[in-house]
């Protein structure tokens, strides 16, 4: 099966129609290849926006495009048709997921699609990359970062365009390409994976949540080292929750603070201590931690 590595070029703006912002699509891009990795085709054109009539200074600056530029560009409709047809059949591709949302966005605002319909099977190469290059954490890898790192000359190729961004992405799994490695990347395009496309990161800020669950949460003494006693019940406090902790071998207070971040796989807790004096006329009997 061949694979297209796609690309979208977008200006956020903000659409009356849905009363929300929107990555509204100005330039599709796309390369197909072989299952040798050899480039056999290509794919771009501009898009003429409906939902604004600006582009973003950082778009100007980044694609080099202006509005009279894209004026000359096709409808949303006729480019995606163009796209689907030359992507049809084939595992799609792009760097990280945020190109894929915004493609889904576009279809639900122009045609009311929840679904990228020809899409069968779809691969995330910023994830495959970050992971083939053995880096560690979870910050993002940029294209022009994971090109440097396998030595790939992009001067000759345009930057922060939807047809020259595809070419690069190409280049970098030409380097990368392990076939039963890239198989175990490759997603099918069921319901779930729409779900956690469509699902939005959201902070907790309230107690009643269900994912607000603080009893096993602990901190420890930032000048001793010993496990603290929380003095006080956990308060929704800037964005998080805040309590009063003792330490119970140096008697250092301070107030720890939470915040909780769900995804969609996972909840992400952060902890910071908060080094001021608790106030006097806070409850200053210790309690168990629970």
């Amino acid at each position: 099966m061949d694979f297209v590595i796609f690309d979208l070029e977008w200006n956020g703006c903000f659409s009356k129609k849905i009363n929300s912002y929107i990555n509204e699509i100005i330039e599709f891009g796309a390369v197909r290849l072989n299952e040798d990795l050899e480039i056999t085709g290509k794919f771009n054109c501009l898009v003429r926006p409906v939902i604004s009539t600006r582009l973003s200074s950082s778009v100007k600056t980044l694609t080099s495009l202006s509005y009279e530029d894209l004026q000359r560009g096709v409808p949303f409709d006729y480019g995606y048709n163009k796209f689907r047809k030359f992507a049809s059949g084939c595992i799609l591709m792009t760097w990280s997921k945020t190109d894929l949302y915004s493609l889904l966005s576009n279809l639900r605002f122009h045609r009311k699609l929840n679904t990228i319909p020809f899409m069968k099977q779809y691969v995330d190469l910023q994830r495959y990359c970050h992971d083939m290059l053995g880096l560690s954490g979870k910050n993002a890898l940029g294209l022009q970062t994971a090109a440097d790192l396998l030595k790939i000359d992009t001067d000759e190729i345009p930057h922060h365009r939807a047809l020259g961004d595809s070419i690069i992405t190409a280049l970098c799994l030409s380097k990368l390409y392990h076939k039963a490695a890239l198989e175990a990347y490759t997603e099918n395009c069921e319901k779930q994976f729409y779900d956690e496309l469509t699902f939005r990161s959201f902070s907790v800020e309230s107690l009643d949540s269900e994912y607000a669950d603080l009893s096993s949460v602990f901190f420890n003494c930032p000048e001793c080292g010993a496990r603290c006693r929380k003095k006080n019940k956990w308060k929704e406090k800037y964005k998080g929750f805040g309590a009063p902790f003792i330490c119970p071998v140096c008697g250092f207070s301070f107030t720890g603070r939470v915040t909780i971040k769900r995804k969609y796989d996972e909840t992400l807790l952060g902890k910071k201590v908060i080094r001021y004096p608790v106030q006097q006329s806070e409850n200053t009997s210790v309690s168990p931690d629970s």
